[in-house]
């Protein structure tokens, strides 16, 4: 029995690797918005691993290409989840609002931040619940401010989405 991959799941393998590198590149490319560079990489390492498993030489199992693509599938999944938090996620976007505003904010004040003059309501009332319950964000007198955890964490958000040309 055999327990190494076969060349079509170490394809997979290899694309999942490079799909987070192929958004890195992406993003110093100007092709529209997140979503669009997220779905042009994941159709990048799909035409990759076609032709890939097109290119190589000897006999070519179905059971290899399946789990291959399950494998890339599966890859696509697990970048997809990470990559809308960093592009579109609500309560990072509320922290970092926060972080922008440097200084301790009324509730009020921080919808008002983070929707631009809007109000929030009940939504931002749960968001903030889960930031408190996280340890990112304490209350005092009535007011938010981040503490020390919030703070990295708004930092390296903002790291990944200037380093990946989300924001």
């Amino acid at each position: 029995m055999n327990f190494l991959p076969g060349p079509a799941q170490t394809t997979a393998i290899c694309l999942s690797v490079a799909l987070p590198l192929l958004l890195l590149c992406y993003a110093r490319i100007a092709i529209g918005g997140a979503g669009r560079r997220f779905r042009l990489g994941c159709l990048s390492v799909i035409a990759l691993f076609v032709i890939t498993c097109i290119a190589i030489p000897g006999p070519r199992h179905l059971d290899d290409l399946v789990s291959g693509l399950f494998l890339l599938a599966t890859a696509m999944m697990l970048c997809y989840v990470l990559f809308s938090l960093l592009a579109w996620g609500f309560t990072l976007t509320l922290l970092t609002a926060l972080v922008q505003a440097g200084r301790p904010l009324t509730s009020e004040q921080w919808a008002a931040a983070y929707m631009q003059g809007g109000d929030l309501g009940t939504f931002a009332h749960n968001r903030l619940k889960l930031l408190i319950g996280s340890g990112m964000v304490t209350t005092a007198d009535g007011k938010l401010a981040p503490t020390a955890k919030g703070l990295a964490v708004a930092h390296l958000v903002k790291l990944v989405r200037f380093s990946t040309g989300l924001g």
